[in-house]
Formats: C-alpha cells, sequence, structure tokens
C-alpha cells in the first residue's frame, strides 16, 4: 500500500478533515497535503510521529504495519 492511501486510509478511519489531521501531527496543512498526493514523503521523523499518533488514536494494526513498511 501506497503512503498517501494509508494517510487517507487514516483519516478516514478518524472521520477527520487535512487540516484536523495536519494539527493533530503539528504539519502545515500543505505538508499533509503534499504527502496525501505523492508530491513529497515524510520524513523518518515524521513517519515515526505518524505511527505514534495512530497507536494513540486506536487505529487498526494492519494500517500501522503498512505506515511502518512504507
Amino acid at each position: 500500500m501506497r503512503l498517501d492511501e494509508i494517510l487517507r486510509k487514516i483519516r478516514k478511519e478518524l472521520n477527520i478533515s487535512q487540516e484536523q489531521f495536519a494539527r493533530d501531527l503539528n504539519v502545515s496543512f500543505t505538508t499533509l497535503n503534499r504527502w496525501e498526493n505523492s508530491r513529497t514523503t515524510p520524513s523518518r521523523l515524521a513517519k515515526m510521529r505518524i505511527i505514534d499518533y495512530c497507536n494513540e488514536k486506536g487505529i487498526s494494526k494492519e494500517i500501522i504495519a503498512a505506515l511502518e513498511q512504507a
């Protein structure tokens, strides 16, 4: 699964907007939008922050596993 698909699935599971997701991750809306549109990829640190966020919010293990491999 591609990273952009994973990020969309996370937002869908939590039923939040890109704006809210960006605020929760402490990144700009533009940054998150670029990740979701495959223009850029998150740094290793940002990816770890997303994984921690998913664990906090109870996101399904399969999405977290896909994120770790992306």
